[in-house]
């Protein structure tokens, strides 16, 4: 058994396959950026941090320049552990069984009682006390975290079929729905140290099959991350974004505009790190001619500069420009981007670097050129600059 309450995180920067590639740069989805200055990354090491876990290592596929530049950025480190992981992008089971393997010099010196695995491709932001309790309850060898969604909303996602006592029925398909709700995972998991240490050895195969043989030995629970919240934020339960379309992730980010959004960014008992990049702060002024420059209903990231021009209900990235006359509303752009003067951009998705001439009109009925793209939703997408 490992030493008594220690617990290590691991945060699982690999995999190629998210659905934000057209928007996606250097780094894999790892630093998918969301709200403006954070990065998917950001929230797992929010998450383990602020529930008091401080053995703390990244696994990720070589090279991971980009990844590791910032981590050393948002933890303010030298040298943040980040370890080799194989490329590729293989099912949950197995990259989880990979991560494991590749963190085994740590696992090994540390001991845990508990092992918490978080996939940085999408985003969990919850207080894990609360499951790690509930995992030691149980005696549970595995624990999952799960989502209830509608059964209508859990297409294309991995959902759990579990008993009143929270165990998973592997044998009956994990991907069976239950209506009207479904519990889905993400591919996080919490497991018990000395089950953990089972994985190091280099002769268990990494094929699901015998996973999945092995899995039925185990005890394994879903734990419903609603039951959780974060400190001192009453009205703020667990959040949890999974971004299985282009649509979704622009959806998510536009709710943070609103007055009260499910993800609580300014929460002081809650914390989230951040990359320091040298950026100056956020300006909004006038233009030359004397036009206000305005933002409202938005979130404007450090570096970013509204001369002019009206931005209404967007996110901005950093190092945003909006020149003079420049309408922006129910948009997002990412880093980099600078739109035009007197350009109007509506609810379009705005890749890294971009540039939207002056005068030119995204997401007003006109027709998109290629590469960019209008989605069945109505939703523009502009592709980042290509460098």
């Amino acid at each position: 058994m490992g030493r008594r309450g220690r617990v290590l995180g691991i945060i699982v920067a690999g995999g190629d396959d998210s659905p934000l590639g057209p928007i996606g740069g250097p780094g894999g989805p790892a630093l998918t950026p969301f709200a403006g200055k954070y990065r998917f990354i950001d929230f797992a090491l929010a998450t383990l941090r602020n529930s008091g876990v401080t053995e703390v290592c990244v696994v990720a596929p070589v090279p991971a320049a980009c990844l590791r530049a910032h981590l050393e950025r948002a933890l303010r480190l030298r040298r943040p552990r980040v370890l080799p992981l194989p490329p590729g992008a293989p099912r949950r089971a197995a990259r989880l069984l990979q991560a494991l393997r590749a963190a085994s010099p740590i696992l090994r010196t540390v001991a845990p009682e508990a092992v918490v695995v978080l996939l940085a491709d999408h985003i969990l932001l919850l207080d894990l006390r609360p499951l790690l309790a509930a995992h030691a309850a149980r005696a549970a060898d595995v624990t999952l975290p799960a989502f209830p969604l509608p059964s209508s909303e859990a297409d294309g996602r991995v959902t759990l079929r579990a008993d009143a006592a929270g165990r998973v029925d592997l044998g009956t398909g994990a991907t069976a729905v239950q209506a009207p709700f479904a519990l889905t995972w993400a591919g996080d998991v919490v497991v018990r140290g000395d089950v953990a240490a089972v994985v190091l050895d280099e002769r268990l195969p990494a094929e699901d099959a015998a996973l999945r043989a092995r899995a039925a030995a185990l005890r394994i629970d879903a734990y419903d991350v609603l039951a959780s919240r974060a400190p001192d934020a009453a009205a703020m339960g667990a959040y949890w974004h999974e971004p299985m379309t282009l649509e979704a992730y622009y959806g998510a980010q536009m709710e943070l505009c609103t007055q009260r959004p499910p993800l609580d960014l300014y929460n002081p008992a809650w914390p989230l790190p951040a990359a320091v990049g040298g950026l100056a702060p956020a300006k909004v002024v006038t233009d030359a001619a004397g036009r206000a420059g305005q933002a409202l209903d938005s979130l404007v990231s450090d570096g970013s500069v509204i001369r002019g021009g009206v931005v209404i209900k967007s996110v901005l990235g950093h190092g945003v420009v909006v020149e003079s006359g420049a309408e922006v509303e129910d948009s997002i752009l990412l880093d980099g981007c600078r739109i035009g003067r007197g350009a109007r951009v509506r609810r379009a998705l705005i890749g890294a670097g971009a540039v939207i001439d002056d005068d030119e009109e995204i997401g007003y009925g006109g027709a998109a050129i290629a590469p960019r793209r209008v989605l069945r939703s109505g939703l523009t997408v502009v592709p980042p600059a290509t460098r």
